[in-house]
């Protein structure tokens, strides 16, 4: 009986010992927020440099905010290099949108609303938005795989990093609603 039960015990705690657990982390809508926020704004032009009394003051006055915003990772080569391929034809793709071509969905997406006459810009509207479309894909799939981020987290990843796409599209770009309606952004 004795040697059955410790066989016993010891295969459970074999099994116990493959078991596979998976750890899934949530974001506060904030941190997800200033994640897109430093993934998707405009490229600068120029840095000016700052001085070292700048740097000194600002680390040390917003210390607490970069502990908080650490959390969620974007340092990944993947996103480093979706981000420099949509920095690299972003004058084209706000040109597009200004022109009523290529609209800002609300889940992070850009769609064709309205074909060019011109078979050329046509063909280069459609290749555009395939690929900003393609790096956009990495860029989730990406934060989701590097921060551990449950699979339902994608949908809130997704609608905030369309809102700040929307944000940051130029003036009468076609935006996507909450409710699915399309608008001319003002």
């Amino acid at each position: 009986m004795g040697k059955r039960f410790g066989l016993l015990f010891l295969l459970i705690l074999g099994l116990l010992g493959c078991a596979v657990v998976n750890v899934y982390v949530t974001f506060p809508e904030e941190k997800v927020k200033k994640a897109a926020e430093d993934l998707l704004s405009p490229p600068t032009q120029s840095k000016s440099p700052q001085s070292f009394l700048d740097i000194f003051l600002t680390k040390n006055l917003y210390a607490q905010e970069v502990v908080v915003t650490k959390d969620l990772k974007t340092d990944s080569q993947k996103i480093k290099e979706a981000k420099e391929k949509m920095d690299s034809w972003r004058e084209k793709l706000d040109q597009f949108k200004k022109d009523g071509y290529i609209g800002e969905t609300n889940d992070f997406k850009v769609v064709i609303k309205e074909m060019p006459r011109d078979a050329e810009i046509a063909k280069e509207v459609k290749k555009l938005v395939d690929d900003e479309n393609k790096q956009r894909e990495i860029i989730i799939k990406e934060l989701l795989k590097i921060n551990n981020a449950a699979p339902e987290e994608e949908k809130k990843f997704r609608k905030i990093f369309g809102e700040v796409a929307q944000k940051y599209s130029p003036t009468n770009t076609w935006i996507q609603l909450s409710d699915g309606s399309w608008e001319r952004k003002k």
